[in-house]
């Protein structure tokens, strides 16, 4: 890696008549790539991506399929051209052509109406990652709302929020969630890595990051997988694959933290100088004696030992292999804990975490080289590249993002803190990808006025009264940098072509929108001034980097999170309220509600996800498709053919139920259905089923997903800690048709 900047050129010498025009995918995808326009008469007629070499001390940035298939979704017949009016009935695409003057006009009437008449916590803003990037990205649409009087907000993160929040409460409330990891560099100086629901070779976690892992396993590290799935990362570099039941992985970690504990493997000096609970004998002051986390696992504090026999019914591993795998990770030196966000996105996620989190304390592998924290983000040294300031909301309006079909539902009726009666999404799909769509799609009786500015007709968009068509990256210039796996870096994504159609980008509408209802001060400099300070700490030559296309940054003193906080405890201390890593949470002892919606303990504790339900026996969980970045490129058929969509389910659950593979199924519950192709294999968990996650909910006249959407399934459920429980839900599988 550079010691100071460094800019390069990705991209090869330009042939006769083309311009090549380096960018990135603006989309919130695990990965930074670079993608190459390659453009003639103001067309890009080819994509390619960084052609250098593999090397770990300064790793090319290659891009996947998604990356190439941007010329598809740029040059997609279905792409928004012009601004439109909804005509019918909601959501039955009908509609008419309109000018931007008449519509920016009924947008900000409609905006001063709802403010006027309801309050500004009636507006939801539903804008999203959809269009990702420092300047044209989330900022804009909250930037306006904010300087506008305020919205109501969802406010957790879809993704992460168990993460985010297990994170606060371990490492402290400063400690971020993106930097609280290591660096892939550092992979190969583990003996052991222990991969739990994380798949960087299936959904990007960051670019490279399965060459690196392919690094640790040339020098002979150890690699074993835990997931209900065997899919490409497992297949590609696990020596071993363990498969377990979703939302129980809190109950094998803690059963391993027991034999770790029973078996004397667990690093005690190291608990004694730099963890809070472990032990009754570091409890902080006021503490119930028993509850330490040491009390609980040895079943002193509720007489359940969480041996491994008792985690086995409960995760599907056998007790043996619990024993076997937590002797393994405790009895070697440095052992890392790589874990995805899949595990957390359950009924009570934020115990899986801070169960990882606990298991890599007592072994004494946190802030060591080759050791983990069990957090899934590696960039522990941001670049200081900043994104457009949105601003303070100034009114305290907000839900949980997994609840907005219940917040649609029910309003103030049911206890939320404003009845919705307009919503903007910009750049957003959340009738897509928040839990449980046919819900969202019929609770919107109540809601007086709906628009969407994107690229594309969505299921959100098919909804809107007005849709407003916005540029792609391609046609406007920004930066954008990587938030997981390797490199500490920033692409510029300069402009490729003019803007299509009619097509404007999501800072000038917002600008547009901003005079006509009286903001005066939205958007004071171009776009070239904002990018020149949102960079200015980052970048020492502006020029350069935006005409080589990439800025290369030095990485930080040390590759895993916390290094100096266990070097010099005395010094560096975590943001925790004891200044220790904290197995028993201080802050969740005195506010063990934090959100009100449900209590969370102070130590990791299993807490059963789901009570059982004979018409619908199989767990399903919502893994990432290689063709989609969440929703994004749902509509494009030749990408698709990367990773088709299906319904995965194990060889002995199919025979029971008369079902070859490739036949079509319909998966239902009580929230919905979909109907998929099938994919008969062993290669996922008995009892599970799995769909990728992000096909566009296309229900029928009975409101039936006809085209594989996992949300028309998912409960609008939030865990206690605001997050996402996409992969805790109930389905049943029966045959519609025959291959």
């Amino acid at each position: 890696m550079p010691d100071q900047t460094v800019y390069q050129m990705p991209r090869r010498a330009e042939q006769p008549g083309e311009a090549i025009v380096t960018s990135t995918c603006g989309h919130n995808c695990g990965g930074r790539c670079v993608v190459n326009a390659h453009v003639v008469d103001d067309r890009i007629v080819k994509i390619s991506t960084d052609p250098a070499r593999w090397q770990p001390e300064l790793p090319p940035l290659h891009a996947c399929a998604r990356g190439v298939g941007q010329i598809e979704r740029v040059y997609h017949p279905d792409r928004l051209k012009y601004p439109m009016r909804r005509v019918g009935l909601r959501g039955a695409g009908q509609w008419e052509r309109i000018s931007w003057d008449e519509a920016m006009e009924q947008v900000a009437g409609e905006l001063q109406r709802v403010r006027r008449k309801y309050g500004n916590a009636a507006i939801l803003d539903a804008s999203r990652s959809g269009s990702l990037s420092m300047l044209h990205g989330g900022g804009v649409a909250k930037r306006f709302f904010h300087k506008f009087g305020g919205c109501t907000n969802l406010w957790s993160n879809m993704s992460a929020e168990a993460e985010v929040f297990a994170v606060r409460m371990t490492f402290g409330a400063k400690a971020d969630y993106k930097t609280a990891g290591r660096e892939p560099t550092d992979y190969v100086n583990s003996k052991f890595i222990l991969m739990w629901g994380w798949s960087p070779a299936d959904g990007t976690f960051g670019t490279g990051t399965p060459q690196y892992l392919r690094e640790a396993k040339k020098k002979g590290v150890r690699i074993v997988c835990v997931d209900p799935r065997r899919a490409r990362t497992s297949r590609q570099f696990a020596d071993e694959h363990i498969f377990i039941k979703p939302s129980t992985d809190a109950a094998a970690l803690i059963a391993m933290a027991y034999v770790i504990v029973s078996e004397g493997l667990h690093d005690q000096a190291y608990c004694d100088r730099h963890v809070l609970g472990f032990d009754d004998a570091h409890l902080p002051e006021g503490a119930p004696a028993g509850s330490s986390y040491r009390a609980y696992l040895m079943g002193e504090s509720d007489g359940i030992p969480k041996t491994p026999e008792w985690a086995a019914p409960l995760c599907g591993i056998p007790a043996e292999t619990i024993r076997r795998l937590a002797i393994e990770f405790g009895s070697t030196k440095p052992a890392a804990l790589q874990c995805g966000y899949a595990p957390g996105r359950t009924a009570f996620g934020e115990q899986f975490h801070r169960a990882a989190y606990a298991l890599a304390a007592i072994t004494g592998n946190i802030g060591i080289i080759g050791g983990s924290t069990g957090v899934s983000n590696g960039v522990t040294g941001r670049s200081g590249i900043k994104s457009l300031p949105p601003g303070t909301n100034p009114i305290d309006s907000k839900v949980a993002t997994p609840l907005l079909a219940d917040l649609l539902a029910r309003g103030t009726a049911g206890g939320y803190p404003a009845d919705i009666k307009l919503i903007y999404s910009a750049g957003g799909d959340l009738f897509n990808q928040c839990p449980n769509a046919g819900k969202m799609a019929a609770s919107l009786d109540g809601v007086e006025f709906i628009v969407v500015q994107d690229h594309f007709l969505t299921p959100t968009a098919r909804h809107a009264d007005i849709v407003l068509p916005a540029t792609t990256f391609w046609e406007r210039n920004d930066v954008h940098t990587p938030w997981a796996g390797a490199g500490h870096y920033a692409i510029y994504m300069k402009q490729a072509i003019q803007p299509m159609y009619e097509c404007r980008n999501d800072m000038d509408i917002f600008a547009d929108l901003a005079a006509r209802v009286g903001i005066n001060d939205y958007n004071e400099r171009s776009e070239e001034q904002w990018l020149r300070e949102l960079t200015a700490d980052a970048v020492d030559d502006f020029d350069a980097f935006a005409e080589q296309g990439v800025a290369r940054f030095a990485p930080p003193e040390d590759a895993v999170a916390f290094a100096k906080q266990i070097r010099d405890p005395e010094n560096h201390k975590f943001t925790t309220p004891s200044g220790k890593i904290e197995v028993y949470s201080m802050a969740l002892a005195a506010k063990p509600d934090p959100y009100g919606l449900g209590v969370i303990p102070p130590i990791p504790t299993w807490i059963s996800p789901v009570e059982a339900d004979p018409r619908h026996p199989l767990m399903l969980c919502s893994p990432k498709s290689r063709a989609r970045t969440h929703s994004i490129h749902g509509n494009q058929p030749l990408l698709a053919r990367v990773d088709p969509d299906d319904v995965w389910m194990h060889a002995d659950d199919a025979a029971a139920r008369g079902i070859a593979n490739g036949d079509k199924v319909r998966v239902f519950n009580n929230r919905g259905a979909t109907f998929l192709p099938v994919k008969v294999t062993r290669d996922i968990a008995p009892g599970v089923v799995s769909i990728k996650e992000g096909a566009w909910f296309a229900p029928d006249a009975e409101g039936t997903d006809t085209s594989g959407c996992a949300n028309a399934l998912a409960e609008d459920r939030a865990a206690p800690s605001g997050a996402t429980t996409y992969n805790t839900n109930l389905v049943e599988v029966e045959l519609a048709q025959r291959r």
